[in-house]
């Protein structure tokens, strides 16, 4: 079984996220229309960090696509699990 999706769950005291698992390929085309979008943000209201993904877009772009490609080659995985206190984040590569 090839991996396919991604699934991110965020959990804290105050409230948990689950985001559900959606096709790589779209979690990649939500982050190309965020990033697109981002050149929209007024230049005075632009911290260092919407600066930093504007200045940077093609090669994360290329980076998120080349990492879409590789995923998709593995079986599934966590890929991110992180805790800190009583927060926690789960990132799951599943099938």
């Amino acid at each position: 079984r090839m991996a396919k999706k991604i699934k991110i769950i965020v959990e804290s005291p105050e409230q948990n996220v689950v985001i559900p698992a959606i096709p790589l390929s779209a979690a990649a085309a939500i982050l190309k229309v965020v990033l697109w979008g981002s050149q929209y943000v007024p230049a005075q209201s632009r911290d260092e960090s919407v600066q930093l993904l504007l200045d940077n877009r093609d090669a994360i772009l290329e980076l998120v696509q080349t990492s879409v490609w590789e995923l998709k080659a593995c079986e599934p995985f966590r890929l991110v699990e992180v805790e800190s206190g009583p927060n926690r984040v789960l990132i799951d590569i599943l099938g």
